[in-house]
C-alpha cells in the first residue's frame, strides 16, 4: 500500500466573547494565529509534503528527501481590519535522520506531553514560531552502536526576531535530549537553551548604561559568547561597552528537562519536568521547586472502543515563585537572586515574540492582563505564579472528539513587585470536533468544530466565548 506524504487542510470559523477580548484557552499555544479580540472571523487552510522514511515501491528506506509546508490565515475583525499571518512557512531537507530546515515551523521545545500541555517552559508554541535555519536530528534517532539502546535528539539554530519595538535582534537555540531504553520503559534527559542577542533601538539611546548609542553588541566576533554563555570583559571594555554586558551578552533562558516512560496495560505512561534557568544561580538549581511538573497518561492504539473513551489525559503543576529568591544582591553569595522570568533589561519586551508569550504562557504579557488592576510598568509584570492544570480528551463514539482543559493559577507578581493579596484565576474550554457522515463526496472528511471557554479571577477581564467553524482535510 502507497500512503501519500501530502496533506492539506481548509477551516472557516468565527471567535465571539462577551467583552471583546478572546478568553484565554481560546487563543493560548495556537502559534499566535488566534486574534486577541473578538468578533472576528477567520480562514486558515495548511498545505504540507512530509518526509518519506521507507519507499514501498523500491521496498527499501528512502536517504535522501525534502519537505515543506505553508499555513496562511487571514483574520478579519470587528473594526472591519483584515490582518494577514503566517505560523508556518518551511523548507527543509534530510539524508538519513539528520535534516536542515530554513523558516517557520510549529515546533515546542522539552520533555513533556506536546499535544494537552499547558505550555512548555522554554517554548511552548504560544506565539508565532520565530523564522530561523536550524539544523539537527528528526526526532530520536537510535545509535547503532548502543545495540539502539541510547537514542539522540539534537538542533542547533540561527534565528530573527524581526520585532517592533527594537530591530536586528537574532535568536541563537540549541537543544539536546538523550533516551535511554528501547522496551517498555524509557528514561530522557536533556536541556535547551536560548538566547536573545545583538539589536538596536531609539529607547536605548535614551539608556548609555546599556547600549552604545542605542547599540547591542552585535559582532559575530562574540558569538561564541553568546553559544557557550560565558565572559569576556577584556573585548567589552575595548568596544565602550558597559558592566550590563560583561556580566553575560544577550538575554538567556532555558530549561533542564528529564522524563520517564512506561507502558501500562491500556495506556503509557509519562512523567516529566522542566527545571527552568537564566542565570548562573538558576542553572545550578537555587531556584528549586521550580518549574513544570507534568503527568501523562494516553491510550494505546486500537484500545478505542464504541462509547465514551478517555484518549489522553494529563496533570501538570507550574511553580516559578522561588525565582533563586527574592533579592538580586544576595550578601554572602557569588550568586543572584531575584532571577525576574522573561523579563530583561535591555529587550523591553523580554521572551516575546510579536506580543505573545514565547514560553509559559502563565507569564502574561501586562496589556493581555486586567489593565485596571495593573500597577507594574515591566512587560510581564507578574511572572511568580503557582498553576495547576488538568487536560483530558475523549472519543464519543467515532465520529466525536472532546477536549477539556482547565487551569487554576495563584499569582504573586515579580520580584520586588508583589502582588498584595495574591491574584487568584480560573479558565477553562470545552472544545468539540464532529466528523460529517461522508454520504455525500463533497463532506468526506469534513468536520464541524466548536469550543466555549471563559475566564473568571482577578487577572484577566471576566469573559465567556466560543469559536465555531468547519474544516475540511485532504
Amino acid at each position: 500500500m502507497v500512503v501519500s506524504n501530502l496533506e492539506a487542510n481548509v477551516e472557516a470559523g468565527s471567535y465571539l466573547s462577551s467583552n471583546g477580548e478572546t478568553p484565554f484557552w481560546l487563543r493560548t499555544n495556537q502559534f499566535g494565529a488566534v486574534p486577541d479580540h473578538a468578533t472576528a472571523g477567520v480562514l486558515q487552510g495548511t498545505a504540507r509534503r512530509n518526509y518519506v522514511f521507507y519507499d514501498s515501491l523500491a521496498g527499501k528506506p528512502r536517504r535522501f528527501d525534502w519537505s515543506a509546508g505553508v499555513s496562511p490565515v487571514g483574520v478579519y475583525n470587528k473594526e472591519n481590519k483584515f490582518e494577514f499571518l503566517l505560523p508556518e512557512a518551511h523548507a527543509s531537507v534530510r539524508f538519513k535522520r539528520m535534516e536542515l530546515y530554513v523558516g517557520r515551523r510549529r515546533e515546542v521545545m522539552g520533555l513533556g506531553d506536546s499535544t494537552l500541555s499547558s505550555g512548555f517552559y522554554s517554548v511552548s508554541g504560544n506565539s508565532l514560531p520565530v523564522p530561523k535555519v536550524q539544523i539537527g536530528t528528526v526526532g530520536f534517532t537510535p545509535l547503532k552502536f548502543t545495540g539502539n539502546f541510547l537514542a539522540v535528539h539534537a538542533g542547533f539554530a540561527h534565528g530573527w526576531f524581526n520585532t517592533d519595538y527594537i530591530q536586528g535582534v537574532r535568536l541563537h537555540q540549541k537543544f539536546l535530549y538523550l533516551r535511554l531504553g528501547k522496551k517498555k520503559s524509557k528514561l530522557y534527559l536533556g536541556l535547551n537553551h536560548n538566547v536573545m542577542w545583538a539589536g538596536h533601538s531609539e529607547y536605548l539611546k535614551q539608556h548609555p548604561e546599556l547600549a552604545v548609542n542605542g547599540e547591542l553588541p552585535s559582532s559575530w566576533s562574540i558569538y561564541p559568547n553568546v553559544v557557550l554563555a560565558f565572559t569576556s570583559k577584556n573585548w567589552f571594555e575595548k568596544n565602550g561597552y558597559g558592566a550590563f554586558d560583561s556580566y553575560r551578552v544577550g538575554n538567556h533562558l532555558g530549561s533542564y528537562d528529564i522524563a520517564f516512560e512506561t507502558k501500562l496495560s491500556d495506556y503509557r505512561l509519562f512523567i516529566y519536568h522542566q527545571h527552568p534557568f537564566e542565570d548562573v544561580s538558576s542553572m545550578l538549581f537555587k531556584n528549586i521547586p521550580d518549574g513544570l511538573y507534568g503527568i501523562n497518561f494516553k491510550l494505546k492504539p486500537g484500545n478505542v472502543h464504541s462509547g465514551l473513551t478517555l484518549t489522553h489525559l494529563t496533570l501538570e503543576f507550574l511553580s516559578t515563585s522561588d525565582q533563586s529568591g527574592t533579592e538580586f544582591y544576595i550578601p554572602g553569595s557569588k550568586y543572584q537572586g531575584a532571577d525576574n522570568y522573561f523579563n530583561h533589561t535591555q529587550y523591553s519586551e523580554g521572551w516575546s515574540y510579536k506580543g505573545r508569550t514565547v514560553g509559559t504562557p502563565f507569564i502574561i504579557p501586562g496589556k493581555d492582563m486586567d489593565q485596571s488592576k495593573l500597577v507594574n510598568p515591566r512587560y510581564f509584570p507578574n511572572n511568580r505564579v503557582h498553576v495547576w492544570y488538568a487536560g483530558a480528551q475523549a472519543n464519543a463514539g467515532r465520529a466525536l472528539a472532546l477536549t477539556l482543559r482547565l487551569s487554576y493559577s495563584r499569582n504573586f507578581g515579580t520580584p520586588g513587585a508583589d502582588f498584595d493579596p495574591p491574584r487568584g484565576q480560573f479558565s477553562g474550554v470545552l472544545g468539540a470536533q464532529y466528523r460529517l457522515p461522508g454520504l455525500l463526496p463533497g463532506l468526506k472528511n469534513t468536520s464541524i468544530l466548536a469550543r466555549v471557554a471563559s475566564d473568571r479571577g482577578d487577572i484577566f477581564s471576566p469573559r465567556t466565548g466560543g469559536y465555531i467553524g468547519i474544516r475540511k482535510d485532504w
